[in-house]
């Protein structure tokens, strides 16, 4: 087992440590692709709803807010070192329970960006699909919305 490389707890014994690491380096690279993509997608879809004539729904603060949260979120859940997991010395009285803190950020870090998904999924439904035909040409506003923040969460 000492040979044995752990990626999302999948065991891949027969995978090199220069491979690892060439791995690691290209899915970082991926993931800030998704991000970007994800942003990039949210303000196409702010702009081509602020030039579209008779637009008759408002954009406002509510379509920038699931985004912004996720973003918080994903930079939450980076900043922490994951090796920390596992370093909880256990239930000793006046430890530093260093993991189960770590533990807490993670939760709240995916809570963040689960709640941005909802909430994009929340203004699609209510704002651009139960407006009837008045948001019919807005639509592509709450799609790029939701897809922005689907795309940082699978960063």
């Amino acid at each position: 087992m000492s040979g044995s490389v752990f990626i999302w707890n999948c065991r891949l014994p027969f995978m090199s440590s220069s491979f690892r690491e060439q791995f690691s380096k290209y899915a970082t690279y991926a993931s800030g692709f998704l991000f970007g993509i994800g942003w990039w997608l949210f303000i196409d879809g702010i702009v081509v709803a602020k030039y579209t004539e008779n637009l008759q729904v408002s954009l406002g603060f509510e379509d920038w807010i699931p985004g912004l949260i996720a973003t918080f979120g994903m930079i939450i859940i980076n900043s922490i070192d994951l090796s920390s997991i596992s370093e909880d010395n256990g239930f000793e009285y006046g430890g530093s329970r260093l993991a189960s803190r770590v533990k807490l950020l993670l939760f709240i870090g995916m809570a963040l960006i689960a709640g941005g998904v909802a909430g994009s999924f929340a203004i699609l439904v209510i704002k651009y699909l139960s407006s009837g035909e008045a948001a019919k040409n807005a639509i592509y506003t709450g799609i790029t919305g939701v897809a922005q923040t689907i795309l940082i969460l699978t960063r």
